[in-house]
């Protein structure tokens, strides 16, 4: 560099100027490869709604040749939401040009993104307005656990979304998890909102109940969670200490012969009841005391274990069992035992791969996790218990 400077003006300049280019050469092509930008071009006119006729907002674009053959995610923003919906792929071609039609469901200003994979370099999004929507509803099929629907949380959030998503209606099922992800896995539910985490888990592979189903979960994200309860009589004939572990409080029951009532559905509850009894090696089998003759939902269940004559213990989500205290339907029943990390009751959201309104699950899977509907979902039940039925943990597992 010392004799650099002691060149003469010109002849430095000469030398940098060369240096410069030769970085040049050797570093464009990295920069390029990696910054190559999608071209994205959105067509629109006013949207109509003729006959069966429907004007689609059609978008093009332009990326690498090099990428021919594969795809790029097309993802919208609809009007009023904060969050991106994918609503398909185009295939990219030996020129490394794409296209893409998208029929909008609502009218308002939407915003279009194209990316390459799941590159945040190799993207670009454009903003469309239209100007007339359909006119026309598009129905979203949810199945749920009885805990949402016994709760009342779903009552609290149906509104909201129908209000963010005015483009869909939100109809419900609502029954143990067990059956409603038996739902999913017929195609007869959109998207999934259950507890049972060893169900869930085997339906993303495309099991449920131990056999093959036609669709699987496409994804499952976590939505809330809460705890499970053992609830029985006042008079507390097992002897059992709130502090117990659950194993404890179970085995004292057995010990006892102290009647038991379970829901045998199938569901979130009875999977976790049947998972503690299992630790102990299934002691209430083929007893007289432990009442499984039937399927009972959670509200059925706590009746039957609140009942004066044939009443019993039961496992119960914390939600219901508020929800029924207010309602003064368990008035000879209270908490046995509580606090045990066993009784941890988590909540999931699933889409359902193959789901006849594939979008509208997806809308709705995102937007119960914004933060906006979580904190709807932190403070709901406070202001009956001073507590939160459930507390919001959206995410991936």
């Amino acid at each position: 560099m010392r004799h650099v400077k002691e060149m003469p003006l010109m002849r430095r300049i000469s030398i940098i100027a060369a240096g410069v280019a030769m970085m040049a050469v050797f570093a464009l092509p990295t920069m390029a490869s990696a910054l190559t930008p999608s071209t994205l071009y959105v067509n629109y006119r006013t949207y109509a709604y003729v006959s069966s006729y429907k004007t689609p907002l059609s978008m093009t674009g332009r990326i690498s040749p090099s990428k021919a053959g594969k795809h790029m995610a097309i993802e919208i923003r609809k009007p009023g939401r904060t969050f991106w919906t994918k609503v398909g792929t185009a295939h990219i071609n030996q020129y490394g040009r794409w296209s893409f039609k998208y029929t909008v469901k609502l009218k308002g200003t939407f915003y279009i993104r194209a990316r390459y994979s799941t590159s945040s370099v190799v993207s670009l999004t454009r903003k469309a307005y239209v100007a007339r929507g359909p006119g026309v509803k598009y129905q979203i099929l949810l199945a749920s656990t009885t805990s949402t629907q016994d709760s009342g949380l779903y009552e609290a959030l149906k509104p909201l979304f129908q209000s963010n998503c005015p483009e869909y209606t939100l109809k419900a099922t609502f029954v143990g998890s067990g059956a409603a992800i038996a739902l999913g896995g017929t195609g007869d539910a959109d998207v999934l909102l259950t507890h049972s985490p060893a169900a869930e888990i085997d339906f993303m592979r495309g099991v449920v109940a131990g056999a093959p189903s036609l669709h699987r979960g496409l994804t499952r994200y976590k939505v809330m969670y809460n705890h499970f309860l053992l609830v029985g009589p006042k008079s507390n004939p097992a002897g059992i200490a709130i502090g117990d572990t659950a194993q404890v409080a179970f085995q004292k029951i057995a010990d006892t012969g102290s009647t038991f009532w379970s829901r045998n559905d199938n569901s979130g509850t009875n999977a976790k009841e049947k998972e503690i009894w299992a630790l102990l090696g299934n002691p209430q089998t083929g007893k007289s005391w432990y009442k499984a003759s039937g399927t009972m939902g959670m509200a059925q269940a706590l009746a039957a274990a609140n009942d004066g004559s044939t009443g019993g213990y039961t496992l119960s989500d914390n939600a219901t069992w508020l929800m029924s205290s207010r309602l003064k339907t368990v008035g000879n029943l209270a908490v046995a035992n509580q606090g045990d990390s066993r009784y941890f009751n988590q909540y999931s959201v699933i889409e359902v791969k193959g789901a006849r309104n594939w979008e509208g699950a997806q809308d709705f899977r995102r937007w119960i996790m914004t933060s906006a509907v979580q904190k709807v979902i932190r403070e709901y039940g406070v202001d009956w218990y001073g507590t939160a039925l459930f507390t919001p943990n959206a995410g991936s597992y």
